[in-house]
């Protein structure tokens, strides 16, 4: 008895000089101040002489706390320290309020000279965890959107993944981060606080079945699912800073602080290396799905897999992909009947080539929905379909929604380039050229996760030199095209051509320093033929000042075809006349061909013609921060 009383006294002196209590670590304020990852939780940027990017002045704890993380430490541990004051005061206590900055805290800082840390209920907080219940965490990207400038890079939103199957995965909770715009916003108005700045943005939680459906129903825009491999503590730990950050204020710009950048830092809170190079001047979503790829976290992968969401019109083609021509004929002919089922080759199918064909229609049916004005037609139509379906046998007669090769956006190419090159013009003169574009891809590069058929560049300047002169020959601000936008099964729709362009140029290949500043518009239609071959036709207009001051009609015809797996050509002929029709320009030529011979390489050949010959041989290099 005696020697079991020594042991236990040993014991209680061992924890008593030995072991702290569980809320104290080993740091002072003054050391824990200059940690990374409280710094990631006030938002600092890495410059130092830059202000948080949280604009709402409720997120910081001290009159200082934007600019200095040891004021804003002192002051959230006195206010981990305040006393309840009201009959529920938990709501508001900043330990409610800042649950990942309590658990940092208590981790590393030693709080021992404070005093026993009040009791606090913070039942909101507690309320939300248990409705999130968040287990891991899954960062989606949306495809790109033409219909909005500030989606056409595509879309970041994080998931919260629970950790019961029970319920329905649309039923997790997802977190958004975007500006926040007017109702009815001007689109010039709306385009240049994008870029040069003016709007608030924030974080917002909502249920995942909104974006699914919003991005993937609405927009018709797939989707990619990329679940991180991290640690239940580090979940929780951005769990609590989600908590944080809802509600708050940033500035929002397009080009930089953006739904990636943001959504990369706050993942990067319990990363030791960023998704995203610290010298990045521009964010882009695909530059954080690479980084995610790339990324590793304690001692492994991060990322655990990588799921994809088809869009409605995407799973449209797979169905219609996998109808038999004879399917395909029938299915055609009900929806040019009126979904009239009494149809004499539909009625001699088998039961699952009915049914075959009836999913099939739901499908048409939800993307027809999207496009089509007459909404009252449409709904009758999906009622016919549902009385029908419903005489038939249940069970699924067709595979659902498989991936028809599309990939995964951190498979593209990256999205800023340099080049340099010679060119020689009437074979009397030759030159130098250099060139630097800051994203995102052209017709002729690779197609690997984007549309084969489009241009999206922003940006994009090429500079000309010879013995006497540097020039620019070209400066685009914007080079904008979509030359096949795919119709739907059944249709019969020409598929739409457009583009836009806007910035500067050398007025013709004879006169270099004759420069004009312009603005080009074009809309048509093209035909795809063969595997991998389009022809387009548009008409427009061009609006132009410096050299020369005048606006034109144009007429353009064009090919984009691939020669083999690396190369591809473009040709196209082009001819304006003054708006009036009363002077006709000379037409321009344009042909260039290009050869990806290394993943980040290629080698290009162009030739112009306009009132003299160019022909040019340039070497692109393709790189990302």
């Amino acid at each position: 008895m005696k020697k079991n009383f020594w042991y236990l006294m040993a014991l209680l002196v061992f924890l008593v000089f030995f072991t702290r209590p569980a809320f104290a670590g080993s740091q002072s304020p003054e050391s824990f101040a200059e940690n990374k990852q409280w710094h990631k939780l006030l938002h600092y940027p890495l410059a130092a002489a830059k202000p948080g990017y949280i604009t709402s002045d409720s997120f910081y704890l001290s009159a200082n706390g934007r600019r200095d993380p040891l004021a804003e430490l002192t002051a959230t541990i006195k206010a981990f320290y305040r006393e309840k004051k009201t009959a529920n005061p938990g709501e508001k206590h900043a330990r409610c309020r800042f649950p990942a900055r309590f658990k940092l805290i208590t981790r590393h800082v030693d709080l021992s000279p404070f005093g026993q840390l009040p009791a606090v209920n913070c039942q909101d907080y507690q309320n939300w965890r248990q409705q999130v219940d968040i287990h891991s965490l899954s960062v989606v990207f949306a495809s790109g959107y033409m219909g909005n400038p500030a989606s056409m890079y595509g879309h970041l939103f994080l998931k919260l993944n629970r950790s019961s199957t029970r319920k329905s995965d649309l039923l997790n909770t997802s977190l958004n981060y975007g500006a926040i715009v007017p109702e009815q916003e001007n689109p010039v108005v709306y385009v240049l606080r994008g870029i040069f700045g003016g709007y608030d943005a924030g974080y917002s939680d909502q249920q995942f079945y909104r974006h699914h459906h919003n991005y993937g129903d609405v927009e018709l825009r797939d989707m990619w699912e990329y679940k991180l491999n991290l640690s239940a503590d580090d979940v929780d730990l951005i769990a609590a800073h989600i908590w944080e950050v809802l509600g708050n204020k940033f500035d929002y710009y397009f080009i930089d602080e953006n739904c990636a950048f943001h959504i990369a830092k706050l993942l990067e809170l319990v990363l030791t290396e960023p998704l995203i190079a610290n010298s990045s001047l521009w964010v882009i979503p695909s530059a954080v799905a690479k980084g995610l790829e790339q990324a590793n976290y304690q001692d492994k992968a991060l990322l655990e897999n990588i799921t994809f969401i088809p869009s409605r019109e995407s799973v449209l083609h797979d169905y219609y992909r996998q109808l038999t021509p004879k399917q395909k004929a029938i299915a055609g002919e009900l929806i040019n009947d009126g979904f009239n089922f009494a149809n004499k080759g539909y009625r001699q199918l088998a039961v699952k080539e009915q049914k075959t064909i009836l999913e099939t229609l739901f499908q048409y049916q939800n993307v027809i929905k999207q496009k089509q004005a007459d909404a009252g037609v449409v709904k009758a139509n999906t009622r016919k379909l549902m009385r029908e379906r419903l005489k038939l046998p249940p069970g699924r007669a067709i595979a659902q929604g498989k991936n028809s090769g599309k990939k995964a956006p951190h498979l593209g190419m990256k999205p800023s380039k340099y080049s340099l090159g010679v060119a020689d013009i009437d074979s009397s003169k030759q030159y130098l050229t250099a060139g630097f574009r800051m994203t995102y891809f052209d017709d002729l590069s690779s197609s690997v996760a984007r549309n084969p058929y489009a241009n999206l560049e922003m940006l994009d300047f090429e500079f000309i030199s010879d013995e006497k002169k540097t020039r620019l020959l070209r400066l685009d601000l914007l080079d904008l095209d979509a030359l096949h936008t795919p119709g739907v099964p059944w249709r019969g729709e020409t598929p739409y051509a457009w583009s836009v362009r806007a910035g500067y140029e050398a007025f013709n290949n004879a006169c270099l320093d004759c420069g004009i500043y312009f603005v080009e518009g074009d809309i048509g239609k093209s035909y795809r033929f063969g595997e991998n071959s389009l022809a387009y036709g548009m008409l427009g207009g061009k609006v132009f000042a410096g050299h020369r001051d005048d606006v034109t009609v144009t007429g353009k015809l064009g090919l984009l075809t691939s020669l083999g797996g690396k190369a591809k050509m473009k040709l196209e002929l082009q001819q304006a006349a003054r708006l009036n029709l009363s002077q006709s320009y000379r037409h321009r030529f344009y042909g260039e061909i290009n050869y990806q011979f290394a993943p980040d390489w290629e080698v290009r050949f162009l030739l112009t013609s306009s009132a003299a010959t160019l022909i040019g041989l340039k070497m692109n290099y393709y790189w990302g921060f």
